[in-house]
């Protein structure tokens, strides 16, 4: 299974391997959205989003250059990427999926230990991290009002 930290920075692992970053700037900001964001997603979605003000057949072919870039940094393993002619997702768990597993299971202690730094530092070009940030900043922020309240 792949795994994936998105707190404090992306990181991808599979199978106990570190694996590189891809080598597609945008294959990074894919991996990352998708990790973030699990299932599979309509691709002229994805494209608008990661490619904003782009044309849309101009920002579909970067999605498949990102797609590409993704999938050679995964390796061999197809079925972590679900690609589809009109979807594409990312079979993961990632360390915010485990936070709100931790969260919802009474654990808050646990959960904000997995907080080591801000939600995919390093990805400030893009509107959909920042967002996806403060949303997850107020959630810690709760998480840790619960903790002190006990």
């Amino acid at each position: 299974m792949l795994q994936v930290r998105l707190l404090g920075g992306l990181q991808a692992q599979a199978r106990g391997r570190l694996l590189r970053r891809p080598a597609h700037p945008q294959g990074e900001a894919l991996l990352a959205w998708l990790a973030l964001h699990p299932g599979e997603h309509g691709r002229g979605a994805i494209a608008a989003l990661l490619w904003p003000g782009v044309p849309p057949a101009n920002a579909r072919a970067s999605l498949r250059s990102a797609a590409w870039a993704l999938r050679r940094t995964l390796g061999p393993d197809e079925r972590l990427v679900l690609d589809g002619r009109d979807t594409i997702g990312l079979l993961c768990s990632t360390d915010v999926q485990e936070f709100e597993r931790l969260v919802a299971a009474g654990e808050p202690a646990a959960a904000l230990a997995l907080c080591r730094g801000e939600l995919l530092a390093g990805f400030d070009e893009h509107e959909w991290v920042l967002a996806a940030r403060v949303d997850h900043a107020a959630r810690v922020a709760a998480v840790r009002r619960q903790l002190t309240a006990r």
